[in-house]
């Protein structure tokens, strides 16, 4: 599937939509360019996924890890922008994983990448 996003807003509904439609234990691998709208993305799938009250979702860009509850279990929200070496094994099967700057990762359920694009950004779920 291929959609144009013109708007954060845009790109939060399609992860919101997206979000309801989990289980609660895939893998999703994210690749886009810094900018591109990946933290934003992963917004919108823990909306649709129902996180819990108090919980704001961050780009874990220096943590590493971030983990929300949500009504469908927990989501885990890695990224690997500034780390080569990371065992993400412990985290399979603990709930929706998400790891941005995934171009190494070969257990994804789904692979979405975003690119800037005239309009706004491409947003390729496969």
């Amino acid at each position: 599937m291929e959609v144009i996003s013109s708007s954060d807003k845009e790109t939060i509904e399609i992860g919101r939509r997206l979000g309801k439609s989990l289980k609660g234990n895939e893998v999703i691998c994210l690749l886009g360019e810094l900018g591109a709208g990946k933290t934003t993305l992963v917004k919108g799938i823990a909306q649709g996924m129902g996180l819990l009250e108090g919980y704001q979702v961050r780009s874990p860009t220096f943590t590493i890890v971030n983990e929300y509850p949500t009504q469908k279990g927990r989501l885990i929200h890695i990224d690997l922008y500034r780390v080569n070496d990371f065992d993400i094994k412990e985290f399979i099967g603990q709930g929706v994983l998400v790891i941005e700057w995934a171009k190494n990762i070969n257990c994804c359920d789904i692979t979405i990448s975003i690119e800037f694009v005239p309009q706004g950004r491409l947003i390729k779920i496969r």
